[in-house]
């Protein structure tokens, strides 16, 4: 997979995830979880020592973000 079809597999599951997980972060290969970690730093480490630095995983946030129409609204520039 590529890691834009990694990140479309990891949206579509965020709701599932929030209820169990919410606040941790989450590597994800092959459209699957495969281990959640409360450390950004943990995860991937994880995904490097399991796939390789050219390996292809996520690590997500398990948040959901503020929807936002502007990147200058919400920086406060407009």
């Amino acid at each position: 997979m590529t890691i834009e079809e990694e990140q479309r597999a990891f949206e579509g599951q965020l709701d599932q995830f929030l209820g169990e997980h919410p606040g941790e972060f989450v590597l994800f290969k092959d459209g699957q979880p495969v281990e959640f970690f409360r450390q950004f730093g943990a995860a991937y480490a994880a995904g490097v020592a399991r796939y390789g630095l050219r390996g292809v995983f996520l690590v997500g946030e398990v948040v959901r973000l503020p929807v936002t129409t502007s990147l200058s609204w919400q920086l406060g520039v407009m």
